[in-house]
């Protein structure tokens, strides 16, 4: 690139209040050689770069690279297909902190490189700290920016406007009457409560206090009271006060907390095509046990019931087994997940239009230390074979992060409301139902799990994964509670409930943000399955002894029905006229051949005495009705192999027993002939 070219370059950055680094400047180059086609390809990036992304007014080489990529995506509809679901992994979320100078958060300073090699799984004590440190201030900042806590800007608000003030835990002492303090309650010593801030810990006691939510332990909390020998002796106390959505987006100034999150000009794009797709639908589902004959034949069903409408993605929870696998059992994970590929490859219009993310649960086989979160993905030795045959599979970890458009969800498999309900510390005085308590308590804390570390493990460097700051669009629990749903601050929470227990899953639909609950029927008439033998075996063993899910008959047609009926009323009347005389399973196969021979020798002389009889009949009639029940005797012979005694179709029903004593009484005229 000559000279007047970078300075032409250079000067039309300038105006436009930027400045151009070395690197961008080598990929313009690199580009293209023609003046006029690099020129116009400037002019395209400064009116569609976006600033807020940018470290001050500096331009490098990524973000000329993120701006090309996100032309490309407005112009071709298939780089907007690859726009429209991102899967964020916890190991990848950004980490931005709040910064008490400058009274706004900044992204960290690995955020940007952030990986499992620069973050390691083992921190030092000081991460420790920072975590606890990072949730007060994340809750600290909002509180004294809310309304009811900020002091009056304008002279005349503060005789117009009532206000209070947060104050620390230190400036208690000397300091009498009632106040608000925001702190952490922990147990420092068994038995005994404290409330921490940044700065102290005192004794806490909330025997007389109003509490009016769920609290547990390392909940952030807003109490009311004052220090009496030096004991906090508290009043009430409350959850602090939660913040709306779009309020938080404003205060983070356009900076990513949830990871690749659309510029402005891309999510005005992804906002027409969500509009535009109206009929694209999430499915979840929680603790779909792949190794239950059971639930692959429901998951059988469902599939064929959304063939013909196909979701846009499945989201299937763990537990993916009924039992954990420990003790060597692991690797039967593998078969489980092909024979899941297997059912998924029979409905083509569901392999080619869906994509399925899998979320582990708690006792999936995913690394050594299975109680710790974030938890790690299934690993590929496992779903190797999976991916290659349904290629739209994504394994993430838990939680996770979804982006579908502008929709932001958070999709986190715990059974949070039995464990938050276990730890209670007191019962509650409002008495709202315990999923509404449980999901203040999350919303409030700007936190997925609050519970103790020694109860709930949580990878210390990665504690920002579980962050709610700012609240989702859409926040996905799976537990094994009963379904609910509840709208929160602009924040749609629900529970897809375990598919294990009573098959139910749910179906939301994005462009309408509405959701639908759902569940597996459990008689299964409606849909007409290939006739399967009377001991249809679903499991097999495997060579290592596991019970392995045969594949599952597919719908058939109307033809094949019919013939399956048609074979059925075949085996009915084989078996009514076998049910005649009912056969004696304790002869063995000569006496049977025996008995075979000898009836036969008595339907032939049977049949002589009978032909001598119609021979002094006169009546042509009469001799014809006898020919009839020859013809009738010979069509009811049967093999050798199978005895079925003979019954004259001209006898009625209640004629058999007036039969069997004319046959007893032609038997005995028979041997009394033999014996003379």
């Amino acid at each position: 690139m000559d000279l007047p070219l970078k300075k032409s370059i250079t000067k039309a950055f300038q105006l436009s209040g930027l400045s151009i680094k070395n690197d961008a400047m080598k990929l313009l180059g690199e580009l293209n050689d023609n003046r006029d086609k690099v020129l116009e390809l400037v002019t395209i990036i400064i009116d569609n770069i976006d600033k807020s992304t940018l470290n001050g007014n500096f331009v490098d080489r990524a973000s000329v690279e993120r701006c090309l990529a996100e032309i490309k995506t407005h112009t071709d509809i298939n780089a907007m297909e690859t726009e429209v679901l991102k899967v964020i992994g916890a190991f990848d979320c950004p980490l931005v902190v709040y910064d008490n100078n400058k009274k706004q958060y900044v992204a960290h300073a690995d955020s940007a490189t952030a990986s499992h090699a620069t973050h390691s799984l083992h921190a030092d004590a000081l991460a420790k700290a920072s975590l606890y440190r990072r949730r007060y201030i994340n809750v600290l900042q909002r509180v004294e920016r809310h309304q009811f806590f900020s002091p009056p800007v304008l002279p005349n608000e503060k005789f117009t406007r009532e206000h209070k003030s947060i104050i620390t835990l230190n400036s208690l002492l000397g300091n009498p009457g009632p106040k608000y303090v925001l702190g952490t309650i922990s147990q420092i010593t068994e038995g005994r409560y404290y409330l921490e801030d940044l700065t102290t810990n005192v004794p806490l006691d909330i025997s007389n206090a109003l509490v009016s939510s769920m609290l547990t332990e390392n909940s952030i909390v807003q109490a009311y009271g004052e220090l009496v020998d030096g004991v906090f002796v508290a009043q009430e106390i409350l959850l602090p006060v939660v913040e709306d959505r779009q309020e938080s987006l404003r205060f983070l100034k356009g900076l990513d907390a949830f990871g690749q999150r659309p510029n402005e000009k891309l999510a005005a794009s992804l906002l027409e095509y969500e509009q535009a797709m109206e009929t694209n639908a999430l499915v979840f589902m929680s603790d779909v046990w792949l190794d239950s004959p059971l639930v692959m034949s429901k998951l059988n069903v469902m599939f064929f019931g959304l063939k013909d409408i196909p979701p846009f993605a499945f989201i299937l929870m763990g537990n993916f087994t009924e039992q954990p696998l420990i003790g060597g059992k692991q690797y039967r994970l593998k078969t489980y997940f092909d024979q899941l590929a297997a059912l998924i490859q029979r409905y083509p219009n569901i392999l080619a239009k869906s994509k399925f993310i899998f979320v582990p649960g708690p006792t999936d086989p995913a690394g050594s230390l299975i109680n710790i979160l974030p938890k790690f993905p299934i690993p590929d030795v496992f779903v190797k074979g999976f991916k290659s045959k349904v290629a739209n599979s994504v394994f993430t970890t838990n939680p996770c992060r979804i982006r579908y458009c502008t929709q932001e969800i958070i999709v986190f498999r715990e059974d949070i409301v039995n464990k938050v309900r276990r730890h209670c510390i007191k019962e509650p005085a409002d008495q709202m139902d315990i999923t509404q308590h449980v999901l203040e308590s999350i919303c409030k804390n700007a936190h997925l799990c609050n519970l103790p570390l020694e109860i709930r493990p949580i990878y210390w460097n990665y504690d920002h994964a579980l962050s709610l700051y700012p609240l989702p669009d859409v926040l996905v629990l799976g537990d094994k509670f009963n379904q609910y749903e509840h709208n929160y601050e602009g924040t749609y929470c629900f529970n897809p409930s375990s598919f294990s227990t009573d098959f139910s899953f749910s179906h939301y639909l994005p462009a309408k943000r509405a959701l639908e609950f759902c569940t597996v029927p459990d008689k299964v008439e409606d849909i007409e399955f290939e006739t399967q033998d009377d001991e249809d075996t679903l499991m097999s063993v495997d060579g290592d002894g596991a019970e392995v899910v045969e594949p599952h008959a597919d719908p058939v047609s109307d033809n094949e029905v019919d013939v399956s009926m048609e074979q059925e009323a075949e085996d009915d009347r084989v078996n009514s006229i076998s049910a005649a005389q009912p056969y004696d399973d304790d002869n063995n196969d000569d006496d049977n051949d025996n008995d075979d021979d000898q009836v036969q020798d008595q339907d032939q002389d049977e049949e002589q005495s009978s032909a001598d009889e119609d021979e002094d009949v006169e009546d042509v009639e009469e001799v014809a009705d006898v020919e009839d029940v020859e013809g009738a005797d010979i069509e009811g012979e049967v093999d050798d192999d199978e005895y079925v005694p003979y019954q004259s179709p001209d006898l009625e029903d209640g004629d058999e027993d007036e039969d069997e004593d004319g046959d007893e009484a032609a038997e005995g005229d028979q041997e009394d002939e033999v014996a003379e």
